[in-house]
């Protein structure tokens, strides 16, 4: 099957996620960096906005994990921040 979601979409969706997460009222945020490839899914970081923008580290994000975004256009989720995203994603292939 083929991918149906590329860098650039998976950028979007973690970009709406963020956007929800804000309009819930949750810290505004930004994504870091570019997605990084982990074969079946897109990972991407994000980090506040005031962390980004200001440097102040007091505004900084402690223990927020990468989104996964699949590939295949499969819900997104969120990792955990306590080990690499490769190590939770070969995790998560080997319970499938």
């Amino acid at each position: 099957m083929a991918d149906v979601v590329d860098a650039v979409g998976a950028q979007r969706i973690a970009a709406e996620l963020l956007a929800e997460g804000e309009r819930n009222g949750g810290v505004p945020c930004v994504l870091v960096g570019e997605p990084e490839d982990h074969g079946r899914w897109w990972v991407q970081g994000y980090q506040s906005r005031a962390f980004m923008e200001e440097g102040d580290i007091m505004q900084a994000l402690a223990g927020n994990g990468p989104f996964a975004i699949p590939k295949d256009g499969s819900p997104p989720f969120r990792l955990g921040s306590a080990e690499p995203a490769d190590i939770q994603l070969a995790r998560i292939r080997e319970r499938e």
